[in-house]
């Protein structure tokens, strides 16, 4: 399975290249000389203070609102 690496040449080049998991090494496409794979930072975002999915906690409270809005209607009969 191929997926997006960055590499770093001993130059300082940086570059990306899709290519599969066993791959270690490549040549730079600036100078030509090896370029090794670097292990990069996932691109996730984080809510600040309690670090939960922000993604996650607006769907868990859109759920509860619509639950608590249904047990209002039953109740009120």
């Amino acid at each position: 399975m191929k997926r997006l690496f960055e590499f770093l040449c001993t130059d300082g080049h940086y570059s990306e290249r899709l290519v599969d998991d066993s791959i270690r090494t490549i040549e730079c496409p600036t100078c030509g000389k090896d370029a090794t794979r670097l292990v990069s930072s996932p691109q996730i975002k984080l809510e600040g203070i309690t670090g939960a999915f922000p993604g996650a906690y607006d769907r868990w409270e859109r759920v509860r609102a619509e639950k608590l809005k249904e047990e209002q209607k039953r109740n009120a009969f």
